[in-house]
C-alpha cells in the first residue's frame, strides 16, 4: 500500500537544501564530465512506495566529453568532422531525470533506463499511469527500481534533448549518432563510476516504438561495450519495434520523424544468416562490433509491428528472405502480445478514433510487468525466463498475408490489399544495400473470431468478447478508407445475443452463446489468469486486476 511519509519527506527536504549548494558536481570519470542539478525534490508529493519507501526525483543536465580517437566511437558518422575542445575531446550536454528510493539500500538494486519517444520518458506505462495518478499503481517504485531517463534526440523542440556539435564542414549538421553514445555513456556513469549521483551494478534499458529502434541499432553499432571495453546494459527490451532501426547514424538524420516504410534493413535477426539480396552476412548481434559484451534481450511486439509500418516483426526470428524459421541465441527471447495494437488506447474509449472500427483497447502492460520482472530475475538470479512465444512458420502459425484466415464480417474492411513495405540501406553495407527492396509480409495466424493464435495471450483473447486485431483502416472523414491507420489496430465487438449476430449476419458466435452468464465468464476468465500466471506471463499480484478489467467489460457490452 501507498502511504504517506512525513518523516522521509523531511528528510528530503533537508537533502534538497544540502543540494542546492553544489549544483553542478564535476567528475574525473570516462565520457561523463560533470553533472548539474536544476531540481531535487520529493516524488509524488512524498508518498511511501511500500517497503522501498519514499521516493526522489532529480533533474539536471549532463555533460560529456566523448574520445573520437576511440574505436568503437569511430562508428559514428561525421564524428571526424567534429569540434574538439583543447583536450581533443568532443563535448555535448542533455537531459538527464532519475526517480531513485530516497533510501537507495531499500531498493533492489536495478536501475531501469529509458531512452524517451521523441523525449518522452515511457516507463511509467509499467505503473499504468494516467493523467490522475501520474505515477499509477507504483510498480515499480514498489519494486525498488531506480528509474533513469536519458536525453539521446537532438530535433526536439520540447521534452528531454540532447544538445550535439554541428560538423566543421561548410553544411554545420548536427552529429546525431553522438546519442548513442549519450546513452551507452549515463549507463555506464552509473554502473562504474563512484561518483554517479546514483549507482547501480545492474542495468536494464527499455526503449517503446521509436526508441525501441534506437535500442535495436544501439545494440548493432556496438554501444553496449563502453569505451574501456566493458559490458553496459544486462538486460535491454527493445519494445514495439519490430525488426526496424533507427536511421539517425547519418548526416542529416531526423530521428524525430515517424519512420513509417523506411525503418528496417538488413540486417533483421540477432545472429548472421545470409541476404539473398546483398550477399551479406551478419546480424544486430553477430558482427565486429557487437558480439562481445552482449546483454539478455526481451523483444516484444504487437500485432502492428507484423501488419503495418513495415517494422517487419517476423524477420527477427525468420531468414531474410522470410522462408524459415530461425533459432533464438540464447541470451534472446521474442514475445509477439497477440492482437495488440501499437499502444492501447484508455479503456473504455473516450477519445474520438481515425479509424473505421473502434481502437484496440487490449491492455498488454500486465505482461510486460511480468515480463520486466523475468528479465530481472534471468540477470540477477540466472532464472530461466518464460518460452518465447510468437508464429513461426513451421506450424502454420506465421502465415503470407492471403492465407490469414479472417473472418468475413459485414463491414469491415479487407485487409487483402495491405503492403509490407520496403527496406532501407545500410550505409554500413556499401552500395544501396537492398535499399527499396520488397520486405517480406509475414503474419500471425488468426482462429474463426480473428484473433490471433500465438504468442503471448491476455485472457480476454483466450475467453474473449471482441476481435481484436493490428490494423484499422482510416475512416473516409479523416483520411483514405483504403490506408491503415498508424500504429492502430481494431477493437471489434462480438453481438449480444443469436437473434443479433444472425440479423447483422456476423459469423463470430455472440456473447450469449458462448456464456451461460456473467459469472460463467468470469469463472473462464479466472482459469485463463492462473494459467498465463504459472506460464509467467502475468503477475499473481495483478491477477485481481485483470479479472475487475474483464468484468467492467462485460457490463459494458451487456448494458
Amino acid at each position: 500500500m501507498i502511504i504517506f511519509n512525513h518523516f522521509y519527506l523531511c528528510v528530503q527536504r533537508i537533502v534538497l537544501i544540502i543540494f542546492s549548494c553544489f549544483s553542478l558536481i564535476s567528475f574525473a570519470f570516462a565520457d561523463v564530465s560533470s553533472f548539474e542539478i536544476t531540481s531535487r525534490q520529493p516524488y509524488a508529493d512524498g508518498l511511501s512506495f511500500g517497503d522501498v519507501g519514499a521516493y526522489e526525483k532529480i533533474i539536471g543536465r549532463i555533460h560529456y566529453e566523448i574520445d573520437p580517437a576511440n574505436s568503437l566511437n569511430q562508428v559514428i558518422a561525421d564524428i571526424d568532422l567534429a569540434p574538439l575542445n583543447d583536450r581533443g575531446m568532443i563535448e555535448m550536454s542533455g537531459d538527464l531525470e532519475i526517480i531513485a528510493p530516497l533510501n537507495a539500500n531499500n531498493g533492489n538494486g536495478v536501475a531501469f533506463i529509458d531512452m524517451p519517444n521523441r523525449g518522452n520518458g515511457r516507463l511509467l506505462n509499467f505503473n499504468q499511469a494516467n493523467t490522475e495518478r501520474p505515477y499509477g499503481d507504483g510498480f515499480l517504485m514498489q519494486e525498488g527500481y531506480t528509474l533513469v531517463f536519458v536525453a539521446w534526440e537532438f530535433d526536439l523542440d520540447r521534452g528531454m534533448r540532447l544538445d550535439v556539435p554541428l560538423t566543421t564542414d561548410n553544411e554545420a549538421m548536427p552529429i546525431a549518432g553522438l546519442g548513442f553514445a549519450a546513452a551507452r555513456d549515463v549507463a555506464s556513469w552509473i554502473k562504474y563510476s563512484p561518483d554517479a549521483i546514483v549507482s547501480s551494478e545492474t542495468l536494464l534499458g527499455f526503449g517503446l516504438s521509436q526508441s525501441g529502434r534506437f535500442l535495436r541499432s544501439y545494440l548493432y553499432l556496438g554501444f553496449n561495450t563502453d569505451e574501456a571495453g566493458r559490458k553496459v546494459f544486462d538486460g535491454v527490451i527493445p519494445h514495439i519495434a519490430g525488426a526496424s532501426v533507427m536511421d539517425m547514424n547519418k548526416r542529416g538524420a531526423t530521428p524525430i520523424s515517424t519512420g513509417q516504410f523506411d525503418s528496417t534493413m538488413y540486417p533483421f535477426a540477432d545472429e548472421a544468416y545470409r541476404d539473398s539480396v546483398t550477399g551479406s552476412s551478419e546480424g544486430v548481434l553477430e558482427n565486429p562490433r557487437a558480439i562481445q559484451n552482449q546483454p539478455h534481450i526481451f523483444y516484444t511486439n504487437t500485432s502492428v509491428e507484423y501488419w503495418g509500418g513495415a517494422r517487419a516483426a517476423a524477420l527477427v526470428h525468420s531468414t531474410p528472405n522470410g522462408e524459415q524459421d530461425i533459432a533464438l541465441p540464447e541470451n534472446v527471447r521474442f514475445y509477439l502480445l497477440a492482437s495488440s495494437q501499437h499502444v492501447p488506447v484508455a479503456f473504455p474509449q473516450t477519445m474520438p478514433v481515425d479509424g473505421q472500427e473502434l481502437s484496440n483497447q487490449l491492455n498488454y502492460w500486465w505482461h510486460m510487468r511480468a515480463l520486466l520482472t523475468a528479465l530481472k530475475d534471468w540477470v540477477l538470479f540466472d532464472t530461466e525466463p518464460p518460452a518465447s512465444a510468437h508464429p513461426a512458420l513451421n506450424n502454420n502459425t506465421l502465415v503470407a498475408l492471403e492465407q490469414v484466415d479472417f473472418p468475413l464480417i459485414p463491414g469491415v474492411h479487407s485487409t487483402t490489399n495491405l503492403f509490407g513495405g520496403v527496406r532501407l540501406g545500410n550505409p554500413l553495407l556499401g552500395g544501396d544495400a537492398g535499399a527499396d527492396t520488397e520486405l517480406p509480409y509475414l503474419l500471425p495466424q488468426v482462429n474463426q473470431d480473428g484473433n490471433e493464435t500465438s504468442g503471448v495471450l491476455n485472457p480476454e483473447i483466450v475467453v474473449p468478447l471482441a476481435t481484436y486485431t493490428g490494423w484499422n483502416f482510416y475512416h473516409p472523414d479523416k483520411g483514405d478508407p483504403d490506408t491503415v491507420v498508424t500504429n492502430q489496430g481494431s477493437y471489434i465487438p462480438f453481438t449480444v445475443d443469436q437473434s443479433s449476430r444472425e440479423a447483422a449476419n456476423d459469423p463470430r458466435l455472440s456473447i450469449e452463446e458462448r456464456y451461460s452468464n456473467k459469472q460463467d465468464f468470469l469463472d473462464k476468465i479466472s482459469r485463463a489468469t492462473q494459467e498465463s500466471i504459472d506460464a509467467r506471463y502475468i503477475l499473481a499480484a495483478d491477477k485481481a486486476e485483470v479479472i475487475e478489467r474483464a468484468s467492467q467489460h462485460w457490463d459494458l457490452l451487456r448494458n
